[in-house]
């Protein structure tokens, strides 16, 4: 996929993180403790050269159409918020998962929502999926009400779903299924 495409929305501008961007990535997530306890490579020591990695292996997954990670920036000051992305992908099923976090100043101002709402739309209209999931660890409570927000339904709690810090965890998940034509 075409690495300059960008989604907008009234208030963000979804894209694909730039190199240029490692260093507000890189304070992002140091100065974000509520990322530290549900995404394991998020830390409060993440360095420069951490965000330059994570950045060159989403900008190769997205040329290898392998997942899709946007980026949330602020329409008004190109401020970096976090991330949404389509990864997980399951050719055979059409379906994939879709995740997000925030920079704890941006929580609980709707910016998640408004970037989940246009991630699905994209992942619906654009790429034609018939499925998609969220997996949420089943203590993370934003997360799960952030999941019902956006229309996705709870399906079930699914042993080792997922791994965290090297050990395998239960998910809940949930599912997202386009509209039926009318």
């Amino acid at each position: 996929m075409n690495t300059h495409y960008t989604i907008y929305t009234k208030r963000l501008c979804l894209r694909l993180l730039e190199l240029n961007d490692a260093e507000q990535l890189a304070t992002t997530i140091q100065t974000s403790p509520s990322l530290h306890q549900w995404v394991d490579w998020c830390h409060k020591d993440f360095t420069h050269n951490e965000a330059m990695e994570f950045i060159s292996a989403t900008r190769v997954n997205w040329v290898k159409a392998i997942a899709f990670g946007f980026a949330l920036f602020d329409r008004q000051d190109d401020q970096f918020l976090g991330m949404v992305a389509l990864n997980e992908f399951y050719h055979t099923f059409n379906m994939g998962s879709i995740g997000y976090w925030l920079k704890d100043s941006a929580q609980q101002q709707g910016y998640a929502h408004e970037a989940l709402d246009a991630l699905i739309e994209f992942s619906f209209t654009h790429l034609l999926l018939t499925r998609l999931e969220i997996v949420c660890d089943p203590d993370n409570i934003p997360s799960h009400q952030l999941a019902q927000r956006v229309g996705a339904t709870y399906e079930c709690v699914a042993q080792n779903r997922f791994v965290f810090e090297g050990k395998p965890k239960a998910g809940w998940v949930y599912s997202l299924v386009p509209p039926r034509p009318s």
